[in-house]
């Protein structure tokens, strides 16, 4: 799940959005893998907000400072450092 929050507002539809998914998977006979489940938040202002964990089926949800999608490490400010130092490996 990637997170782009700028107030409370789209934080609480944010939370309302991942309930509504939850649902669906369990509606539609659909296991979400909670262990494999990550949560990066983008948030490029100076002050980050602090933001609660995210439960799925009574599991956390882990946040994550980057991830490596599809072979691409993407960071929560969204540079491309980590994924540059590991392609020059």
């Amino acid at each position: 799940m990637l997170a782009l929050l700028n107030d409370f507002a789209s934080y609480q539809s944010y939370l309302s959005t991942v309930v509504r998914f939850s649902s669906w998977c369990s509606n539609n006979f659909l296991h979400l893998n909670v262990s494999k489940t990550k949560e990066m938040c983008i948030d490029f202002r100076r002050n980050r907000t602090v933001i609660s964990l995210i439960v799925i089926n009574g599991e956390p949800v882990e946040q994550v400072d980057s991830f490596n999608y599809l072979g691409v490490t993407l960071d929560e400010k969204l540079s491309f450092t980590e994924h540059v130092t590991a392609v020059q490996k």
